[in-house]
């Protein structure tokens, strides 16, 4: 990361009422895991980013705990390490069917339309995938993720065109593009397409979520490395 990673942070190590970083770790693992599934198409991939970049954080706690969104800036490491290890198989991609855990939770009618557009983001290429989930389930403007992706903004106009308009085709649902409606995230669109995307992320959220509360992972450990 550049120097800027630390922007808006500040040591405050020195304080007590902080979250603890396994409190914060067990409490965003599972909604970081669902968020790099979603953006790599791989789950080992995905959890390899997720590890990588809670270590970063752990490394870093006092730091990183004092930023206005610590999930942020772990989500951030997240996303700059699938996208460097994507650009080494960018060329040999090919879809691959997604296993991941079912959510305990869903209806048959949500996990059916949850895997279906799972499916149907799998079948777009790399940068397309990145691109829509970036703008539509984070609310990055296009600005945000050219920075991000190392493109720039009118290839991430072209990459969420192209991503959109085969996501729509596959899940038979609007391409029109809403306006940032009802949701958590500020920007994020409301059409049909991107609410069947929010859709699918809850799904894996829960599911991932339960896996994770059973002791499928535990904390991130870096080897003693300081």
């Amino acid at each position: 990361m550049g120097n800027g990673e630390f922007e808006g942070c500040e040591d405050l190590e020195e304080f007590e009422d902080v979250e603890d970083f396994e409190d914060f770790y067990a409490r965003t693992y599972p909604w970081l895991a669902a968020r790099a599934v979603m953006l790599s198409g791989n789950r080992q991939n995905a959890e390899d980013a997720v590890q990588e970049a809670f270590i970063e954080a752990m490394r870093r706690w006092p730091t990183v705990r004092a930023c206005a969104s610590p999930e942020g800036w772990v989500a951030t490491t997240m996303r700059r390490k699938l996208s460097r290890d994507g650009r080494r198989w960018w060329f040999r991609w090919k879809p691959v069917e997604l296993t991941v855990p079912a959510a305990t939770t869903a209806t048959v009618e949500e996990t059916s339309e949850a895997l279906a557009a799972l499916r149907a983001l799998g079948m777009l290429p790399p940068r397309q995938r990145q691109v829509v989930v970036m703008h539509s389930l984070e609310g990055m403007s296009y600005a945000e993720i050219g920075a991000e992706l190392g493109i720039s903004p009118g290839s991430v106009g072209s990459n969420l065109h192209k991503a959109r308009a085969r996501l729509s085709l596959l899940l038979d649902v609007s391409p029109e593009l809403g306006r940032p409606g009802d949701s958590l995230v500020p920007g994020v669109q409301t059409d049909p397409l991107s609410t069947a995307l929010r859709g699918a992320a809850a799904w894996l959220l829960d599911g991932l979520g339960a896996a994770h509360d059973r002791g499928d992972h535990g904390a991130p450990d870096d080897g003693g490395r300081g």
